[in-house]
């Protein structure tokens, strides 16, 4: 099969690009923007947000907020009739979703900035796809997946827009967050399919088969833990310093529970040094565990840091990334 250098430049682009909408969309989480804009797609009503609440009519709180109530009952409907009752009542109910939204300048365009951010995603995203049906003769698998992609970023879009109207309900949130995965999933499925799979080989697949079920068991517990953080600060008005001691066991879990992705991903680097088999993914793979041990002990330690709580999630998702990449590149018949 032929390969489309174009095809296979802008699917990296776009991989990197969503990527940095990751970190975006976790500086915008951990500095509590995610509200910053109470509608969608427009921000307070506008293409291009205020710069102060006098542009905006006296009982703009009750405005948005009434508008997100009507876009919550529509919402509770479709959840019923696909059966998810709880869920639905949670829609409705959670007294967190009938809170107003008060405008502030820097939530505002932080929140802005990461919806730019994601528009300039789509386009590349559609790109990507153009670029693929270059393959729909000779490989008509890398054109669909570049297909289901674009589904995914329109999906991922709608489910952008329930954070916001139900005035991020962690469920919600995390959901949205998992997607931005999947998306980086598919991408790397496109161009493994693209490009000449001699160029990497890699030694265990079972292996990595099992460190991708524990490293998403992993960020499962992550997302839990980052719902429980973002409760305590939207309830409370301790010290960054004592959230730590407010939560539950379930960061402990977390904590403990990267020992053995360490342990996994030293043996997975063991057997391919062993094979003299090592490639620059593996050795990325290594650097950025590393980092990610060490974002984790900032994060416990030092009173978690604004900053250091979305690097912490960006290098979770690119160790996944790599490990998730590596395994397209084993062998069926590996020994591990």
């Amino acid at each position: 099969m032929r390969s489309n250098p174009k095809a296979i430049k802008i699917n990296f682009i776009t991989i990197i690009a969503v990527y940095f909408l990751i970190l975006v969309g976790g500086i915008v989480r951990s500095m509590g923007a995610g509200m910053g804009c109470p509608d969608w797609p427009k921000c307070f009503g506008e293409y291009i947000p205020p710069t102060s609440s006098a542009d905006l009519p006296e009982d703009y709180q009750d405005m948005y907020l009434e508008k997100r109530l009507q876009k919550n009952q529509r919402l509770s409907g479709v959840l019923d009739n696909l059966g998810f009752s709880q869920l639905s009542k949670k829609v409705l109910s959670d007294t967190k979703v009938t809170e107003a939204t008060f405008f502030d300048v820097h939530k505002a365009w932080t929140e802005y900035v990461n919806r730019l951010i994601g528009v300039v995603i789509g386009f590349l995203i559609v790109l990507n796809t153009f670029f693929a049906f270059s393959y729909r003769k000779e490989k008509l698998s890398v054109t669909l997946i570049a297909v289901a992609s674009v589904i995914l970023v329109l999906f991922q879009g709608w489910i952008g827009s329930l954070v916001v109207s139900t005035n991020l309900i962690p469920g919600f949130i995390s959901f949205h967050m998992v997607l931005a995965i999947l998306l980086v999933g598919l991408l790397l499925i496109q161009r493994h399919w693209m490009i000449d799979k001699r160029k990497l080989n890699v030694q265990g697949r079972y292996i990595l088969i099992t460190l991708l079920i524990l490293f998403a068991i992993q960020i499962l517990l992550g997302v839990q833990v980052r719902e429980q953080i973002d409760l305590i600060s939207s309830t409370t008005e301790t010290l960054r310093s004592t959230w730590i001691g407010e939560l539950g066991t379930v960061f402990y879990v977390h904590r403990s529970y990267s020992i053995l992705l360490v342990v996994g991903i030293g043996y997975l680097l063991y057997i391919n040094m062993k094979k003299n088999n090592m490639n620059w993914l593996l050795y990325a793979l290594g650097a950025v565990v590393v980092a990610e041990v060490v974002m984790g002990a900032i994060l416990s330690y030092f009173s978690m840091p604004v900053l250091v709580q979305p690097l912490h999630l960006l290098l979770a998702t690119l160790a996944f990334g790599i490990l998730f990449y590596l395994y397209l590149n084993t062998g069926l018949k590996s020994k591990y």
